[in-house]
């Protein structure tokens, strides 16, 4: 789905050019054909559409403009020498013909062509021929920055296949998918301290991904071959849990198995026992706790002998211990206990570089699990990923994506499926703006008009759909393109 195209150049995006030769047709009236550096047509209108696919003639003057880079005008097929070479001359109906380079790092990609097949067309192309090269100029550099966004888009695609490689090999830490310096310093603390059997304390924020950091590091350890074994203290009721974490004999209570329930330290015997959300372990049951990592041996409610456990103790929290210990809610000795090994996972907003990998890994993950090709995002929505500030971190993230993944119904993603708990009318979650972002009145003016635009105008809209979004906003066809092309929207 997020495969290697095996096209190149302006031809990548031949669907985009042949939108925009049937804008520039409408425009200005004339017919238009653009060929690609192989000088083979690949977008065309009126009588040049059914030629897309063709070389065009030899001897041309699209030929030279893509061996050149300069722009050429045909002003009478009989008085230009050009004209007499090409293989078609004694055929060619063309009364007047411009042609217009699309330029891509210097080298000639391409050339827009317009034809005149009638004597008004032919005084148009004549008589107006600065102010349309000024128009083409533009339109070629449209193409260019579409071809652009395309290309980066691939060469991600790219990383993240080459992240999906790495996972598939390796099971552990190729899962800590992340790019950011700060997330690489993470995963190589987590890599070293891996192979040992320290207590490991992780922070971070809720959706950050703790336990996956917990797995990975159990996955890469010694310990492997053993049960991984989690316990989310906030789930359990207080009466509950002391039973679940530490086991109990039969009839050691009032409704106890009659052949008593090991506690999840000894399931997780030669293994490791995640306890999620440490800080919210009530004050009663710390010293307990404190002895199991102390002792290595666990107590069961109602038991006469301590039954030894060979256990490893990663725990993971999104509070503030030390203020919790300053308080008393946390005892002091069972945090120095735990926290041996700290390691924090920064939340997304602090990795940038990770939210456009994200979007595109969990893309393709969904896309595969639901039998859809989705190769596209549209470029407004990746910079809205980028710019939001995500308060659910990547588990937030995720759950978006699985969202667009089920709403797509062709082959890119847009504003259009967003939630519509996470975006307005202007396409802009206004909550989560950092308070310092400083928005000037002309940027608030710009984040207003680009949101109002992609309402108008959903994901795969047609030239249909923007001719009718440009007559109800009362701009020009050319206009709203420029607007477009403008905030990231084609």
């Amino acid at each position: 789905m997020f495969g290697v195209m095996l096209l190149t150049g302006i031809a990548q995006i031949q669907s985009f050019v042949q939108e925009y030769a049937e804008v520039i047709a409408q425009v200005l009236e004339v017919d238009v054909t653009i060929v690609d550096e192989e000088c083979i047509r690949i977008a065309g209108t009126g009588p040049y559409k059914a030629k897309i696919g063709q070389f065009v003639p030899s001897g041309s003057l699209f030929q030279r403009i893509v061996q050149t880079g300069e722009h050429g005008i045909v002003r009478d097929q009989d008085r230009y020498p050009a004209c007499r070479n090409c293989a078609i001359a004694a055929e060619c109906l063309e009364l007047a013909t411009m042609g217009f380079p699309v330029v891509r790092k210097g080298k000639p990609i391409g050339v827009i062509g317009i034809m005149a097949v009638n004597r008004e067309q032919k005084e148009k192309i004549i008589g107006s021929s600065d102010r349309l090269t000024d128009f083409l100029t533009h339109m070629s550099s449209l193409l260019e920055s579409k071809l652009v966004l395309v290309e980066a888009n691939h060469r991600l695609q790219d990383q993240v296949q080459a992240a999906m490689e790495v996972i598939g090999h390796n099971r552990s830490f190729g899962t800590m998918l992340g790019q950011s310096p700060a997330y690489r310093r993470l995963v190589e603390e987590a890599v070293r301290i891996s192979t040992g059997t320290s207590t490991v304390l992780i922070r971070g924020e809720s959706g950050t991904g703790k336990e996956l950091l917990a797995r990975a590091i159990h996955s890469a350890g010694e310990r492997s071959g053993g049960p991984f074994v989690v316990v989310n203290c906030p789930s359990l009721p207080d009466n509950l849990l002391e039973s679940e974490l530490f086991g109990y004999e039969g009839g050691a209570f009032t409704g106890a198995s009659r052949g008593g329930k090991p506690g999840k330290f000894e399931l997780a015997q030669h293994g490791t026992i995640f306890l999620d959300e440490i800080g919210d372990l009530p004050l009663s049951l710390q010293p307990k706790l404190l002895r199991v990592i102390q002792e290595r041996t666990v107590d069961r409610i109602g038991g006469r002998e301590p039954i030894p456990v060979d256990v490893r103790v990663i725990s993971a929290t999104n509070r503030n211990l030390e203020s919790m210990v300053e308080s008393g809610a946390f005892r002091a000795d069972l945090y120095y206990r735990l926290n041996v090994i700290p390691l924090f996972v920064p939340p997304l907003r602090e990795r940038q570089e990770d939210i456009e990998l994200y979007l595109y890994y969990f893309l393709r993950k969904y896309a595969q699990r639901l039998g859809k090709k989705i190769r596209e995002v549209e470029p407004g929505l990746v910079q809205w990923f980028k710019d939001y500030r995500w308060p659910g971190n990547v588990r937030q993230l995720e759950n978006v994506v699985e969202y667009l993944a089920n709403m797509a119904q062709g082959d890119k993603v847009s504003f259009a499926e967003m939630p519509y708990n996470l975006v307005d009318n202007n396409l802009i979650d206004k909550e989560n703006l950092p308070p310092s972002s400083g928005l000037s009145l002309e940027q608030r003016v710009a984040e207003f008009e680009k949101g109002l635009l992609a309402g108008y105008l959903p994901k795969g809209a047609s030239l249909a759909d923007k001719k009718r979004a440009a007559k109800e906003l009362e701009i020009s066809l050319a206009t709203l393109y420029r607007r477009l092309e403008k905030y990231g929207l084609l």
